[in-house]
């Protein structure tokens, strides 16, 4: 839905006021991000291949110290990681398919 002239003059007003006001904030408004230009889902995978990747190196420093509980919470955090993933992906097959919680029939 556009916006009308007077909406957008309004705007304009108040942007050169905040320009005014404080420079440095306005242009933190107008630098845009770098995670703007990425998905929610690619954050989140980049998020879990970080967290596997932490669990792997927890297991490899486990081995190298040969501490059998440093081991074990890595693969606890690798399986943990792996079992979300299954389940994240399950709840978005079971949902595609049109089974929701309040649509299944008996």
């Amino acid at each position: 839905m556009a916006l009308a002239d007077r909406e957008k003059r309004e705007l304009e007003e108040i942007e050169q006021r905040l320009f005014e006001e404080d420079p440095e904030f306005a242009a933190k408004l107008t630098k845009p991000s770098v995670f703007v230009f990425l998905s929610r889902r690619t954050l989140l995978l980049a998020c879990v291949v970080a967290a596997f990747l932490c669990g792997l190196l927890v297991v490899i420093a486990g081995v190298t110290w040969a501490s059998v509980p440093v081991v074990v919470l890595g693969a606890v955090v690798c399986a943990s990681v792996f079992a979300g993933l299954v389940v994240w992906v399950w709840r978005g097959q079971r949902n595609a398919g049109g089974l929701s919680r309040g649509s299944r029939s008996r």
